[in-house]
C-alpha cells in the first residue's frame, strides 16, 4: 500500500484531459483511447425529495449543459448535488446581507479580544462556495471551465473591427 496517493488519485490536480472530439480534430493518435462524453439521456428530471428552489436550479443546469452538448446520463448525481449545494450558499448568502456580520469576537475573561472566527453563516457561504467552485469546474458552468474542457462553445460578441471592415466593403 503506497503512502501517498498519486496525482490522478488526489482529485483533479493539473490541467483536465482533452475531450476525444478535440484530440480527434488535431489528429492525434489518443483521440481511440479516450472515451466519450457518455449517453445523452432522453430527459432527466430532478429527485422527488428536492425543495422547489433546488428542483429550479436542477433544471437550469440541465438546461445549460444540454445546450452546450455536454449533458450525460451520470451526471445526474452531480447536479442533485451542485442543486442543494448551491441553495444552502444562497440562504448563507441571503442571512449575511440581513445581518451585515461576517465575524464574531471572542474575549477572555477580562474583556480583552482573545480571537475572532468567522460566524456561522459565513463560514457555511465559505464552504458551500468552495463545493461550488468544484462542482462548477467539473459541469463546465463558468466560460474558463468550457475553455479549459475543450468544449464547442461559439462566442457570440461581435468585433467592430469586423464590422467597420463589412461596411466599407459593402
Amino acid at each position: 500500500m503506497a503512502l501517498y496517493k498519486s496525482a490522478t488519485m488526489a482529485g483533479m490536480k493539473g490541467r483536465p484531459p482533452t475531450p476525444k472530439h478535440i484530440l480527434q480534430l488535431r489528429g492525434s493518435k489518443h483521440a481511440k483511447n479516450r472515451e466519450e462524453l457518455g449517453t445523452k439521456p432522453t430527459s432527466m428530471e430532478p429527485p422527488p425529495w428536492l425543495k422547489p428552489r433546488a428542483k429550479e436550479i436542477f433544471g437550469n443546469v440541465v438546461e445549460w449543459m444540454e445546450r452546450m452538448g455536454t449533458l450525460a446520463e451520470s451526471d445526474g448525481n452531480v447536479i442533485t448535488r451542485y442543486a442543494v449545494v448551491y441553495t444552502q450558499w444562497e440562504f448563507a448568502a441571503q442571512k449575511l446581507q440581513e445581518l451585515d456580520l461576517t465575524h464574531v469576537e471572542v474575549t477572555n475573561n477580562d474583556g480583552s479580544l482573545r480571537f475572532t472566527r468567522a460566524c456561522g453563516v459565513a463560514a457555511q457561504a465559505k464552504d458551500c462556495g468552495d463545493q461550488l467552485r468544484h462542482l462548477e469546474a467539473v459541469l463546465g458552468l463558468t466560460p474558463s471551465d468550457r475553455t479549459r474542457l475543450g468544449y464547442n462553445t461559439t462566442k457570440v460578441e461581435a468585433d467592430p473591427a469586423e464590422e467597420l471592415f463589412n461596411k466599407r466593403s459593402g
